[in-house]
């Protein structure tokens, strides 16, 4: 039936209450939608009925009038001013006996109207502010004003100036003069709407007069003659100015801050105000975190004084009365005082000290040596709110020490860490006793966090945390969400933990099977998975522990599950996962029973809600180290698994592809498996491609599995397509990785057996034809080259011989061809994998290539000397060590073989002995070459001396770091400096340490006179953070100014060259600047505790003014604080507006090429992710010229629409990581 505004209009006067309440149900329904429009007279109707029935004697049809305020606001043309004036009116009028409650609805109702200004009308704000404004002032400022109009009136005062603040500057002094007096007024309520309104006018007050509003706000808080009440109040005032504008208040700290830190200290009983303190610092430590900084110890200090603030409780539970901790945990639990304000002080100190450690990463090493001890004592605290307060601090700090201690080693925060988990068990353990389900649920997620951050931890402790989990699962009055976080932290623990510590109390354990049956589904699903990993607990390898009193009962509690039909999908799943567990390594004891269960997986396997969990199952059972007996049931599997690969749902066939291949190796390959595994080869060819390299690798893995089977004849697998689109694939320039690895093995086992009649030499036509091919790339003959020497080595001796004896003939031919390249490339390839010594022709034909005219021919020859002399060391390195000494127009090409055999030989720990033998010819040579002119070959000599570097350390190190700081050439500085950073590897080595002794020495060179010296330094630099940051943690803080310094544009180099009709401007700093910002940006990522965040935001925003490339790094950087470090960015907020906007709005000049539109788009694009994240800032609206900028610039007009795309691809990105790490 059609709304119609004259029947709703008519059902609103009638006498019937329900009429009326039924009426705005249906008109504020009707509001809300899109293409609802009303007339001029009927907008004014409707608004005066709205209005009307705020009056009404019923009290639900005047809170579904409130409801109706917000959508009638945004449809009504021309009646704002009217709803505006009456609900005003209704606001300050005194009202009449009985009619109190008008005033709260039109107060209501009024804010709901400002709020919902509709976007379309720009000029109606400032209209409202006009109207509004005025009227507020004078009833607050009235003499002998009614209280509760007072009240009223800034309510909707603070609305309006939230709202629309950026409107009211000409208002901005009579607000601020009658909001100053409310601060003082009798009434609590009052202040406290005063002081939020102060919060929101310092948002737009301009700087003078915000300057006199912190000045009178300090002067109250340092007189002697402020009453206490009012002192809170002023408290407040600041803490509020603090959270709305904290990076204006940042200069005033030195006035403000001694004041409040003395009404702290001061002995006065009243703990309100001191609550109100820590208020006020945590909200400075928040919003003003640059400026604090030297305070930052001081207000530690009286945390931590505070913390334990409890006059009125004697603590009975010192660590040397251990022994009546539980009747001392009763007596807390008891305790009350309604008067006992002290535990507002202990939270707010906590919470302040927990401001400090989510914003001051770089203190976490005074913070576990000060701080975290406090904590772990206040584990006991008595007031069950400030209890969780406590562990979520203690959490958070764990989160600090896990987001920023990924590559730390035990001698710095893990240490500390690892040193206070016996204190941290020993308080945790008492509070898994108490009733309080909060504090138990609080408890284990701290414990998870440990356990996350610190896996192993609770190995020695297993036995004080067993009666906690106990008493949660066992106890009926329990809630789901304790049961939850229980199995949560149980299932944690036995991740890990080695499932040994878990033996001695399994029987307790087994408490877990009675959860499987709990009525709630989430509850029972986690203890399904808690089972899953129990599985793993009974039977570890390497253990003689009697698992088998356990089987049956696990069996059975998870069996009830699976065939469960009528269960949630979720408990389905777990089910499913669990049972394949219990099978793969508890299935010798549940003989009898497998048949059964192995017939309800199958079924399963048809359902499309479980089939991706049961394909996961049999993978489980098939690669079981019982080698179960799946013989039963492996046809349908194999069908059914096959049938898969078709479907359109990648993660099904991805998973299909792996269970396939881990049942095929598992298999006995009975009669049947011939048609089987040949069906499955069928459906296999469709999935080789370059649209999809992973599944190919799949693929082909599966497809090499089947050949090692032997259970299909060769001819089967040659005559099916996978032969062709294999060699297809090798002339993809995109083929790399385990694509590339699978499809080697995939050759290699191709031609062992020649019953396929595809024969070595017909495969290596085939292989040879490519290099044949019109503009074939290096990387397709670099592939090939592999295909080549893959199946060269499987081949018999013969085979062997003949074939390089080929490779030699086309190497010496004096045509310049993509063949003789192939050919190079392949006896590089043999070489790596053979000796190949035996054959005489053999250095003499690659080492003539080196004179060939072909660039591509000697870069070939290259790779070939390196690769052949990586097989045999002893014959081939004098004679490549003897080429460079005497072969000076090929030395580049030749000191990159050289680089091959260091490379090779470095990376195996077995090989390093026989290279050291070489190590008085090689070093000299190197050495000589660091001041060589060509830049290629120091770059070639810096990797040499890297990696040789990894070969003798104690040689290499010191003699590095000899020539970074002796060495009087520029040149050989900037080549040993480069050379440190290929002597990094990730894993732990024997040269860290020696690293580590001499990278000041590497460093030092930042400061370097020449330019090309501090650009290797960065560079080496950055690498060194992103890799084993440990090396320069230390060490940082001394080399910041120097990193920052070179971030700046520096007009000296900045050089104009003449081009005849035009100048161009040539900067020669750029390429050092980019290294700069990279290194920045690595060291945000590992190392941020130990960057001072405002410091490094200060030196970040002169890259959003630099070139497009250093923009968009700084961008990244921007993102990335925006996340970590959010409140220490708004500080400098401001400052960022200005080159944010100037990007956004940049415009190409006309005849711009389609690269540079490109460029310019993606730099825009690169600019509005940056405002997306940043807006997502707690209180970043607060920032008026940011506010303005996002509304102005990118929420209207053309930007708008790209702006909304952007907001959306993130929140779908997101989306995306989020259901991954669900489903992982």
């Amino acid at each position: 039936m059609a709304f119609q505004i004259s029947t709703t209009l008519d059902k609103m006067t009638n006498r019937d209450k329900d009429f009326r309440f039924m009426a705005l149900v249906d008109l504020s329904a009707e509001l809300q939608k899109d293409n609802f429009k009303m007339d001029a007279e009927s907008e004014k109707k409707v608004t005066d009925a709205v209005l009307k029935l705020l009056d009404d004697v019923s009290n639900q049809v005047q809170e579904q009038a409130v409801k109706c305020m917000g959508p009638l606001s945004k449809k009504i043309k021309e009646s704002h001013f009217t709803m505006v004036d009456i609900l005003t009116g209704h606001v300050l009028a005194v009202p009449a006996k009985g009619k109190e409650e008008l005033r709260d609805l039109a107060s209501i109702s009024l804010k709901t109207v400002i709020t919902n200004i509709p976007a379309d009308k720009p000029d109606l704000p400032a209209q409202m502010v006009k109207r509004i404004t005025p009227k507020l002032v004078t009833a607050i400022s009235a003499q002998n004003a009614n209280p509760d109009t007072v009240a009223a009136a800034l309510d909707v005062l603070n609305t309006l100036l939230e709202k629309c603040g950026n409107y009211m500057t000409a208002d901005h002094d009579s607000v601020l003069k009658v909001i100053q007096p409310e601060l003082r007024s009798k009434r609590s309520a009052t202040r406290k709407k005063a002081t939020s309104c102060l919060g929101h006018l310092a948002v737009t007050t301009p700087d003078n007069m915000f300057a006199e509003l912190v000045k009178n706000l300090v002067d109250y808080i340092g007189s002697s003659s402020t009453q206490p009440e009012e002192l809170r109040t002023y408290m407040q005032a600041i803490s509020a100015v603090s959270r709305s504008v904290g990076y204006r208040l940042g200069k005033y700290l030195n006035d403000i801050l001694p004041k409040v830190m003395k009404h702290c200290e001061s002995g006065a009983e009243d703990d309100e105000l001191k609550e109100n303190c820590f208020q006020c610092f945590e909200s400075l430590i928040l919003r003003c975190p640059k400026d604090i900084t030297p305070f930052l110890d001081q207000i530690q200090k009286l945390c931590l004084a505070y913390v334990g603030h409890d006059p009125n409780y004697e603590d009975a539970m010192e660590e040397d009365e251990e022994e009546e901790e539980e009747e001392d945990d009763d007596d807390n639990e008891n305790y009350s005082d309604d008067d006992d304000m002290s535990w507002k002080v202990r939270r707010s100190s906590t919470k302040c000290l927990d401001a400090i450690i989510v914003t001051r990463p770089e203190r976490l090493s005074d913070l576990y040596a000060k701080v975290a001890p406090v904590l772990i004592t206040r584990f006991n605290e008595r007031e069950e709110n400030v209890k969780l307060d406590v562990f979520s601090t203690f959490s958070d700090l764990l989160k600090q020490t896990g987001q920023f201690a990924r590559r730390q080693t035990e001698t710095d925060l893990i240490g500390q860490l690892r040193a206070l988990v016996p204190r941290i068990v020993s308080g945790i353990t008492k509070q898994l006793k108490g009733k309080q389900v909060k504090t138990r649920s609080g408890a284990f997620f701290l414990l998870k966090q440990l356990i996350t951050v610190l896996p192993g931890a609770l190995s020695d402790h297993i036995s004080s945390l067993v009666p906690g989990v106990k008493v949660s699962l066992k106890d009926n009055r329990s809630d789901n969400s304790l049961k939850l976080e229980t199995l949560s932290f149980l299932k944690l623990l036995m991740q890990t933990h080695d499932p040994k510590v878990f033996h001695p109390h399994v029987n307790e354990l087994t408490i877990i099977f009675n959860s499987v049956n709990d009525q709630y589904y989430r509850t029972s699903a986690e203890a399904l998975r808690v089972v899953s990993e129990f599985v793993h607990v009974l039977r570890p390898q390497n253990s003689n522990f009697d698992y088998k009193p356990y089987v049956k009962k696990l069996f059975n509690c998870t069996f009830e599950k699976l065939k469960a039909q009528e269960v949630d999908q979720e408990v389905k799943e777990a089910a499913i996962s669990c049972m394949g567990l219990t099978l793969a390594y508890l299935g010798d004891e549940l003989q009898a029973e497998t048949p059964e269960v192995l017939k309800i997986l199958v079924d399963r396997l048809s359902n499309e809600i479980t089939r991706l969990t049961t394909v996961k199952s049999f993978e489980t059972l098939a690669s079981s180290p019982l080698r179960l007996q799946l013989d039963s049931v492996i046809g349908q599997v194999l069908d059914e698994l096959a049938s898969f690969l078709n479907r359109n749902n990648r993660q099904l066939v991805q998973t299909s592809l792996v269970t396939l291949g881990v049942v095929i190796r598992n298999s006995t390959h009975g009669p049947q498996a011939t048609d089987q595994y040949a069906n499955v080869l069928v459906k296999l060819s469709p999935l080789i491609s370059t649209s999809d390299l992973h599944l190919t690798h799949l693929a082909l893995d599966l497809t090499t599995s089947i050949l090692k089977s032997k259970a299909v004849p060769m001819k089967t697998v040659a005559d099916n397509q996978i032969v062709a689109k294999s060699i297809d694939l090798l002339k993809s320039t995109l083929l790399g990785g385990l694509a590339l690895e699978s499809l080697l093995e995939f050759f290699s086992n191709l031609v062992k057996d020649e019953s396929s009649g595809l024969s070595f030499d017909s495969l290596s036509d085939q292989f040879m034809s490519i290099g044949s091919t019109a503009d074939v790339s290096r990387q397709v003959l670099n592939n090939t080259a592999k295909a080549i020497a893959a199946i060269t080595s499987t081949a018999s001796a013969d085979r062997k011989k003949k074939t390089v004896e080929k490779l030699i003939n086309e190497a010496k031919s004096t045509k310049e061809n993509t063949t003789k390249h192939l050919a190079l490339f392949s006896l590089g390839e043999i070489g790596r994998l053979t000796d190949l010594s035996e054959f005489s022709q053999l250095s003499q034909s690659v080492l003539s290539a080196f004179e060939s005219p072909s660039e591509e021919t000697r870069q070939a020859a290259s790779f070939a000397l390196g690769g052949i002399a990586v097989g045999n060391l002893k014959v081939y390195v004098p004679k490549v060590v003897e080429q460079i000494k005497v072969n000076t127009k090929s030395k580049y090409l030749l000191l990159h073989s050289l680089r091959d055999i260091i490379v090779r030989q470095s990376a195996n720990p077995e090989s390093v002995a026989s290279l050291q033998t070489y190590q008085k010819d090689i070093l000299p040579i190197l050495f000589a070459d660091c001041e060589s002119e060509e830049e290629g070959v120091r770059n070639v000599v810096a990797e040499c001396l890297g990696k040789f570097a990894l070969v003798s350390p104690a040689e290499l190190v010191p003699a590095l770091a000899k020539g970074a700081e002796n060495s009087q050439s520029h040149l050989t500085r900037s080549t040993v400096v480069a050379a440190i950073k290929f002597a990094i590897v990730e894993r732990p080595l024997p040269i860290d340490a020696l690293l580590s002794e001499h990278i000041p020495k590497f460093l030092n060179l930042l400061s370097d006179p020449e330019l090309i010296v501090r650009r290797n330094t960065l560079f080496t630099l950055n690498f060194i953070a992103h890799n084993k940051a440990i090396l320069i943690r230390e060490v940082l803080s001394t080399y910041l100014p120097a990193l920052y310094g070179e971030s700046k544009i520096k007009p000296e180099l900045i050089r104009e060259v003449d081009l005849g009709p035009f100048k161009h401007r040539v900067d020669d700093g750029l390429e050092i600047r980019k290294a700069a910002y990279e290194a920045m940006y690595t060291l945000l990522d590992t190392a941020v505790d130990r960057l001072s965040i405002p410091e490094f935001i200060s030196h970040l925003k002169d890259g959003l003014n630099d070139q497009n490339d250093i923009k968009t790094l700084s961008h990244l950087m921007i993102i990335r604080l925006a996340q970590v470090a959010g409140p220490s960015l708004l500080e400098s907020l401001e400052q960022l507006v200005e080159p944010l906007r100037a990007t956004v709005t940049n415009k190409l000049k006309e005849g711009s090429v389609q690269t540079e539109v490109d460029r310019n788009e993606e730099l825009i694009r690169s600019a509005l992710r940056v405002v997306a994240v940043i807006s997502r800032i707690p209180n970043v609206d607060s920032i008026h010229k940011w506010e303005e900028f996002v509304r102005g610039t990118l929420k209207t007009g053309e930007l708008a629409d790209k702006y909304a795309s952007i907001k959306q691809e993130m929140q779908h990105t997101e989306l995306q990581s989020s259901d991954k790490m669900d489903t992982s």
